[in-house]
């Protein structure tokens, strides 16, 4: 019985070790084979050559930080169409990224944008890809954003933003109070939703602190979800047990969730049968028709892109600003001229910032110079494929857009184009300026994917800048390094350190 109790068992083991053998040669084989037919299919696209089997081209470049320089770097040596992963490919060709969104184009958002929930079961506008379904809920968005006021609730936060700097952030002769200007900004944005969005601010700049964390936790998680953007397969992971217990929760008492748990009871409250309306951005959507689940995540969707685009546009435009002395005096002397002919309004209204020339110039070099988006944004080609710049692109294949890229571009903005220089709006033609404005336009998507929170953000930029160079004077603390920023879908900034002192 020994004997055979020990043949048995060794029997066992080499079964067990012969199927171990077997699985994990069929595993390989099915990587291999997955990986030769990714070459296979795009095999005729320019790219870099460990692009055309994996991934892990991408996700190098963005643990780097400096994704959006490497991407704006291969179109230059590849060409326009660049292939930067087994199924997926950048362009740069403007007319290609409109046609892509272009409001009857048979092209649909890519899987990138399946990281774009915030509660895994649940789409945002962001996230959702069924086009027939972002088409409707766009609908009752737009309608809401028709004929909504948002000018006075900005004002507000101006307001309440000059008094922050005023009380704490001046420095004079004998006092040295350095801010950490783009953290103040971001409290800034924050509250210009909370009012236009709930009537009122969330509190950030009255309180003049991180509540909740949430910028401390925000900023480590968008690291993760610009990996995750490399590899959206992996949210469907994230999206289940256990790792979905990681995620942001209503019930949380910092981060995101707290917000959530606030937008969720907000909403709660104003859907009561006995709720009274109120005159704010919440009240229009309910007015729409927008379902709770809907109103909640379009809450989610404002906090999130709208504060940190509209930040990045203030802050990285500011620092062009400081960062070219002739193109700060040259709006100081605008502004100044437009006060003292009586055209300027406290605060500034929108109609009047938009009549000065200079201005507009510098708020257009800013997003050119730093676009806010610096995702994928991929669409899917249709069924059949494509035909793009000479090239066959198989149905199925990822388009992604390089604002940066295209921003860069110096067959678009001439040799200087890694120059902040806001007289080239001025100086160029007519036809060479309509390309332009087209191309800085797509800062904010296109066609069918245009962002609706463009009319809101627009007018942040056109009064933020009259109000603070009307009071102030700013000069970089640490010249060598004046920000600290890298890419993760959004951009991440810390250390924008700025002297204030008042004007004369």
């Amino acid at each position: 019985m020994g004997t055979n109790g020990g043949f048995s068992a060794s029997l066992h083991g080499l079964t067990t070790a012969t199927l171990a053998t077997h699985g994990a040669v069929i595993f390989l084989t099915v990587i291999l084979a997955r990986g030769l037919w990714s070459w296979y299919r795009l095999r005729h696209l320019p790219g870099p050559f460990l692009a055309f089997v994996s991934s892990i081209w991408m996700v190098r470049k963005a643990l780097s930080g400096r994704f959006h320089e490497h991407r704006r770097d291969v179109p230059r040596e590849y060409g326009s169409l660049v292939r930067i992963g087994p199924n997926d490919l950048i362009s740069t060709d403007t007319n290609v990224l409109r046609m892509m969104s272009a409001v009857r184009s048979p092209y649909t958002k890519g899987i990138f944008y399946e990281t774009g929930r915030i509660i895994p079961e649940e789409n945002t506008v962001v996230s959702l890809r069924n086009d027939a379904e972002h088409r409707a809920l766009r609908a009752k968005m737009g309608t809401a954003n028709e004929g909504f006021g948002f000018g006075a609730g900005i004002d507000r936060q101006i307001l309440e933003f000059v008094k922050l700097i005023d009380d704490k952030y001046l420095s004079t002769p004998t006092e040295y109070r350095p801010v950490q200007f783009f953290q103040k900004v971001s409290f800034f944005a924050l509250d210009v939703i909370g009012d236009i969005s709930f009537g009122t601010a969330f509190g950030y700049l009255s309180q003049d602190e991180d509540l909740y964390r949430y910028h401390e936790i925000n900023d480590e998680a968008l690291p993760v979800m610009n990996i995750m953007s490399t590899m959206p397969w992996l949210a469907s992971f994230l999206y289940k047990w256990p790792f979905n217990t990681m995620l942001p929760k209503e019930g949380d008492r910092v981060g995101f969730g707290r917000l959530m748990g606030f937008a969720k009871s907000c909403v709660t409250e104003r859907l009561e049968p006995d709720a009274r309306p109120r005159k704010d951005m919440t009240q229009a959507f309910i007015n729409s028709g927008m379902t709770p689940a809907e109103l909640t995540q379009q809450v989610f969707v404002q906090i999130i892109p709208g504060s940190v685009t509209t930040t990045t546009a203030i802050c990285m435009t500011l620092l062009c600003l400081i960062m070219s002395p002739s193109a700060y005096a040259s709006l100081r002397r605008e502004i100044d001229a437009t006060l003292a002919s009586g055209r300027l309004s406290s605060p500034v209204t929108d109609l009047e910032s938009r009549s000065m020339p200079y201005l507009q110039s510098v708020i257009r070099e800013g997003l050119r110079m730093y676009p806010p988006v610096l995702g994928l944004g991929s669409k899917q080609v249709p069924r059949g494929g494509d035909s793009i710049n000479g090239f066959f692109v198989p149905e199925g294949t990822q388009i992604g857009m390089i604002f940066f890229g295209l921003m860069r571009s110096t067959e678009l903005w001439g040799p200087d184009a890694d120059v902040s220089r806001p007289e080239r709006w001025l100086e160029a033609s007519e036809d060479d300026l309509r390309k332009m404005k087209a191309a800085v336009d797509m800062d904010f998507g296109s066609g069918k994917y245009q962002c609706l929170g463009k009319p809101i953000a627009m007018m942040e930029l056109n009064k933020i800048f009259v109000e603070l160079l009307r009071r102030y004077d700013f000069t970089i603390v640490n010249p060598k390094t004046p920000i600290k920023a890298w890419s993760a879908i959004f951009w991440v900034a810390t250390d924008f350190w700025l002297r204030v002192t008042k004007r004369p």
